[in-house]
C-alpha cells in the first residue's frame, strides 16, 4: 500500500469508529419530560371529516379560531386520527353532540358529515363547556373528500388556538400561521405534530417513537397562497415530468444512433447530438428552480423550463474552444452554486418542484429531495474532473458534507451517496484503478463522513431532523439499520411497480457500466484521451447504485446519476472529431 494510502486510512478509520462509539452509547436529545398534569388545563380535538383547507376557514368559528392561533396545512402518510389515538391509550373519540355538563382533561370529538350545518355552533358549545384557566382547541381535517381527490389534493386542514376559553373565538388579530420543528415550514404541519403539541399540554410524557414536535404559531399569514400553488403544481407536475422523461429518452436514444452512424452523420448532428445529451443538468435545474416562480401555469412553467435548459447549457458552449471538457465543468460548477443559493432560501423550490415529489407531501419536509442527489453526484463529478486529484476529493467531500449537514441538505442518504463517490474518486484517480485496496479506501472515507454527518445531527442543532429520527428509531441497533434497509429497498420496488418509468435508469446504470469498462469504437477513443472523466462516469454510475440502497426512492435517486453519467459519456464520444459524411 502506498504512503498516501496509509496515512489516509490512518486518519479515517479511527475518526469514523470513534464517531460510532460516539454516536451509538450516547443516548440522543431527550424528549419533554413528564410532568405532573394540571387540573387547570383541558383541550379538545375537533376532528372533521372530507374537508379541504379553504371549505374548513369558510366557517366563521373556524376562522374567528384561527385568528386567536393560527392555521396550517396537514401532511401525514398516517391518518391522524389514528396517530393521536397510539399516542393516548384509552382515548375515545366520540360523536357531537356531548351531553356532559363538563368536559374530560382531553375531549375527542368526530363531526358528522353534515359538518357545515353543524360545525359552527358545535365548536362554539364545546369551547362554552370548557372548565379550565387555559385551553387547547385543534380542529383537523380527517380524510379527503370525493373533489380533494379530484384536485389532487393530499393536503388536510388544522387549525390551533392555546389560551383563555373565553377570548378563543374573540380574537381581532389577523390570521396567522401554524409550524413546528419537524417540518420548518410556515403553514406546514406534520400528523405526529398533533399528537406531541396534545400530550406537551396535557404534561403528559412524549414516546420516544413518536417523531413529532409541538406546534407553534409563526408570524405568517396562513398558508392560502400555498395552498393554491401546491394544488396548481399537482395539476401541472404529471404532464411536465412526463414531456421532460421524453425529451431525455429521445435525447439518449439520438446520441446512442449517432455513435452507431458515426461515419455517415454530419459533423454538425453530432454537435448537436453531444450538447443535447449535455442539456439533461440544466433541465434538472429548470424543473426545480421552477417551484421559485411567482405563478404557476403551462404559460409560466413550461417557457421557464425550455429557457434554462437552453440558456444554461450552451452559455457554456465558448469554453469548448479552449478544451471540450470545460463546458461540463463549467456546467458542473453552475449547478452546485445553485444547490448553494437554494439552500440559502430554506428550500422554497423542493415545496412546488416540477420533478419528483412536493415537500408538502410529507417524508421530507424540508433540506435536498432525494430525486436530486444524482444531480449533486454527476454535478460535483463533473467539476472534480479538472481539478487537481486532492482538490477534486475535497470538492466532493464538502458536497457531500453540504447534504448532510443539519443546516443545509439534511439528507442522510444523499451524503452517504456522495461519500461513496468521494471515496471511490480518490480510489480511481490517485492509484489509477479501481481494486479491493481502493475500496477499502472508499470505506474508511464512508464509514467517517457518515461518522461525522450523524454527529452533527446531536450536537449541532436542537431541533428534530430527518437523520435524528433514523437515530431514535433505526440507528441505535444493527437490526434497526438492516430493517431500514430492507424497508428502503421495498419503497424503491413499490415505486417502479407505481411506475414503470423508473426502471429505466435502474436497468441503465448496469448497460451504461458495461460501456465504460469495455469501451469500443468512439467511446474507447474518447476516454483514451481523457481518462479523467472516462473516472467522472464510472464514479458517478456507481454512486448511482449506492443512492440506489441508501434512499427509500431508490430509483429516484438514481435516476440524475444515470442521466449525468449517460450523458457525459455521449457528450464526449460525439463532441471531439465529429464525424464526415462518407
Amino acid at each position: 500500500m502506498s504512503q498516501p494510502d496509509r496515512r489516509l486510512l490512518l486518519i479515517s478509520l479511527p475518526a469514523a469508529i470513534l464517531g460510532l462509539l460516539a454516536m451509538y452509547p450516547r443516548p440522543l436529545a431527550a424528549r419533554a419530560q413528564e410532568t405532573s398534569p394540571s387540573s387547570e388545563r383541558q383541550a379538545i380535538v375537533l376532528y372533521v371529516p372530507e374537508v379541504s383547507f379553504e371549505r374548513l376557514m369558510a366557517v366563521p368559528e373556524v376562522e374567528a379560531l384561527s385568528r386567536a392561533g393560527g392555521s396550517a396545512l396537514l401532511s401525514s402518510s398516517d391518518p391522524v386520527e389514528s396517530i393521536v389515538r397510539r399516542a393516548t391509550p384509552g382515548s375515545k373519540t366520540t360523536p357531537p353532540p356531548c351531553s356532559c355538563s363538563r368536559l374530560p382533561t382531553a375531549a375527542f370529538v368526530r363531526m358528522p358529515s353534515s359538518f357545515p350545518q353543524t360545525l359552527g355552533s358545535e365548536l362554539r358549545r364545546l369551547i362554552g363547556l370548557i372548565d379550565a384557566d387555559e385551553a387547547l382547541v385543534l380542529v383537523v381535517g380527517s380524510g379527503r373528500s370525493a373533489a380533494m381527490v379530484r384536485a389532487k389534493d393530499e393536503l388536510l386542514p388544522v387549525v390551533m388556538a392555546e389560551g383563555d376559553p373565553s377570548a378563543l373565538l374573540e380574537s381581532q388579530r389577523s390570521q396567522q400561521a401554524l409550524s413546528s420543528d419537524s417540518t420548518r415550514r410556515p403553514g406546514v404541519i406534520d400528523g405526529e405534530d398533533v399528537a406531541v403539541t396534545l400530550l406537551e399540554f396535557l404534561g403528559r410524557p412524549v414516546p420516544e417513537d413518536l417523531a413529532g414536535a409541538v406546534i407553534r404559531v409563526v408570524d405568517t399569514p396562513g398558508p392560502f397562497e400555498l395552498h393554491e400553488r401546491y394544488l396548481a403544481m399537482r395539476r401541472m407536475t404529471v404532464p411536465i415530468q412526463t414531456v421532460a422523461g421524453l425529451y431525455a429518452t429521445v435525447v439518449g436514444l439520438l446520441g446512442i444512433a449517432l455513435m452507431v452512424l458515426r461515419g455517415r452523420v454530419s459533423a454538425r448532428l453530432a454537435r448537436t447530438g453531444a450538447w443535447a445529451a449535455m442539456s439533461v443538468p440544466a433541465l434538472a435545474v429548470g424543473l426545480l428552480a421552477a417551484g421559485h416562480l411567482p405563478t404557476l401555469s403551462y404559460g409560466t412553467v413550461v417557457p421557464f423550463v425550455v429557457a434554462v435548459t437552453v440558456a444554461g447549457t450552451l452559455a457554456f458552449a465558448p469554453l469548448g474552444k479552449r478544451d471540450v471538457l470545460l463546458p461540463p465543468a463549467g456546467i458542473g460548477w453552475a449547478a452546485l452554486a445553485f444547490f448553494v443559493v437554494e439552500a440559502a432560501l430554506g428550500w422554497r423550490a423542493a415545496l412546488t418542484p416540477f420533478l419528483g415529489g412536493s415537500a408538502l407531501d410529507g417524508g421530507r419536509f424540508y433540506g435536498l429531495p432525494n430525486v436530486f442527489i444524482g444531480l449533486l453526484v454527476g454535478a460535483s463529478l463533473y467539476a472534480a474532473s479538472r481539478l487537481p486529484t486532492a482538490w477534486g476529493f475535497a470538492l466532493i467531500a464538502g458536497t457531500a458534507l453540504f447534504a448532510g449537514l443539519p443546516f443545509a441538505g439534511s439528507n442522510l442518504g444523499g451524503a452517504i451517496t456522495l461519500f461513496v463517490a468521494a471515496g471511490l474518486w480518490l480510489s480511481a484517480r490517485s492509484r489509477g484503478r479501481l481494486d479491493w485496496k481502493g475500496v477499502l479506501i472508499a470505506a474508511a472515507v464512508v464509514l467517517a463522513g457518515t461518522a461525522l454527518v450523524l454527529l452533527s445531527h446531536q450536537f449541532l442543532t436542537s431541533a428534530p431532523t430527518h437523520v435524528t429520527h433514523f437515530e431514535q428509531t433505526s440507528g441505535r441497533s444493527w437490526s434497526g439499520i438492516w430493517h431500514t434497509f430492507t424497508d428502503r429497498l421495498a419503497v424503491g420496488w413499490r415505486l417502479i411497480l407505481r411506475n414503470p418509468f423508473a426502471l429505466v435508469p435502474v436497468i441503465g446504470v448496469p448497460a451504461t457500466l458495461y460501456a465504460v469498462l469495455r469501451p469500443t469504437g468512439p467511446v474507447r477513443t474518447a476516454f483514451a484521451e481523457h481518462a479523467a472523466w472516462r473516472d467522472a462516469i464510472l464514479v458517478a454510475l456507481l454512486a448511482g447504485l449506492a443512492a440506489y440502497v441508501a434512499n427509500d426512492s431508490g430509483p429516484a435517486a438514481l435516476g440524475l446519476a444515470f442521466g449525468l453519467g449517460f450523458g457525459g459519456l455521449l457528450y464526449v464520444s460525439l463532441i471531439e472529431r465529429p464525424a464526415t459524411p462518407a
